[in-house]
């Protein structure tokens, strides 16, 4: 990214920042789930090709994170259905939680699991622990900055340092 680049996508953070953080409160009512939006839209537009001849830069960051919470709105409802299907099927006693999913999805989820564990252990300390006191504890960015003594804006770029590496680190082995 180009010092021009850069300067805009700041500059759109700074302009932005609240009313979008505020925009995201109101579609995911959950201060988590905005944050994580917000921060997954701008990795979206900062890695997105011709940032610079995009003709309504805001208007694409607030499509983008609509679509981004109807994707995990979708995921999530897909999720809850497969739970709910295996959960059923243990409690009737038609089947076990072992033989409730299929022998290559186990070993497909170990492998990204284990994928996961060695890109997380490749990231920076405080970037790691940061990381997971929010997807683990579900600590908020505040907590994790009290708790790190770091400042909240440390936090969220750490988020962002790792949800980039993570992302690169799936990409790859897909």
């Amino acid at each position: 990214m180009n010092k021009d680049q850069k300067y805009f996508i700041e500059q759109m953070y700074q302009d932005n920042h609240e009313g979008f953080l505020r925009f995201l409160m109101q579609k995911t009512r959950n201060t988590d789930d905005a944050h994580d939006v917000l921060q997954e839209a701008f990795q979206k537009l900062i890695t997105r090709d011709g940032l610079g001849d995009m003709e309504n830069p805001r208007a694409y960051l607030y499509r983008t994170a609509t679509n981004i919470i109807i994707d995990r709105r979708r995921k999530g409802q897909h999720h809850k259905k497969y739970i709910r299907e295996v959960t059923n099927g243990v409690q009737a006693g038609t089947a076990s939680l072992a033989a409730a999913i299929p022998p290559d999805r186990q070993v497909a989820a170990r492998q990204e699991l284990a994928m996961l564990d060695q890109a997380l252990n490749d990231l920076p300390e405080k970037c790691r622990r940061t990381f997971l006191l929010h997807r683990e504890q579900y600590l908020k960015y505040s907590e994790i900055a009290e708790k790190l003594q770091i400042s909240v804006s440390m936090v969220e770029k750490y988020m962002i340092q790792a949800l980039k590496h993570l992302r690169r680190k799936i990409k790859r082995n897909n």
